[in-house]
């Protein structure tokens, strides 16, 4: 799996209608906080339609994981509730751009066997106004161990800023924050 981005066609609901209710944001006038709740529910029935297709993103009925977009200066992100378990919830990040599609994101993570790329972000949040996203994924209950990352928008994709990791299997393991995995520090030894 490629890090980046997937573009997708939104199928069903058509995202077209979807996209005129929210409108694509001016940067000049638009809040990014205020969405327009009607538009906001058509992008994420749209997002919903294409992550069933997709597959691997089961919600249980009783869970409350909560769907939002979040407008950003160069579009907005739709995340879409995915799962909760008993100490963590997971969102499908899609991309919106003025278009008729909706773009399902990727992000890198790290974790005992190494990179990967992952499309559902864990403990996600993205804050509009500086449009970074930051992720917690816990690999175990007592948040010792697991990922942290921090991820900057760059009008197409987030870009890794940092990532932190911690192995459930250190001996010492504390809570976060996590040792620093990305980015090296420059003239390290690396095995």
């Amino acid at each position: 799996m490629r890090l980046g981005s997937i573009t997708l066609m939104a199928t069903g609901i058509g995202a077209a209608l979807a996209l005129a209710g929210c409108g694509e944001p001016d940067a000049a006038t638009a809040n990014p906080l205020v969405g327009n709740l009607e538009g906001d529910a058509a992008l994420i029935a749209s997002a919903q339609t294409i992550s069933d297709a997709i597959g691997g993103c089961v919600k249980a009925a009783d869970a409350v994981v909560e769907s939002k977009v979040v407008g950003l200066q160069s579009g907005a992100v739709v995340m879409l509730g995915c799962s909760q378990g008993g100490y963590a919830t997971t969102h499908r990040l899609f991309a919106v751009r003025g278009s008729d599609k909706l773009e399902l994101l990727s992000i890198p993570d790290f974790g005992a066997d190494g990179w990967f790329a992952t499309t559902q972000a864990s403990m996600a949040e993205i804050d509009a106004g500086t449009e970074m996203l930051t992720t917690f994924r816990k690999a175990a209950d007592d948040g010792r161990c697991g990922s942290e990352g921090s991820y900057h928008w760059d009008g197409k994709q987030f870009v890794l800023q940092e990532l932190r990791w911690q192995d459930c299997a250190a001996a010492d393991r504390k809570g976060p924050p996590f040792p620093v995995m990305w980015p090296t520090q420059v003239g390290a030894v690396v095995d």
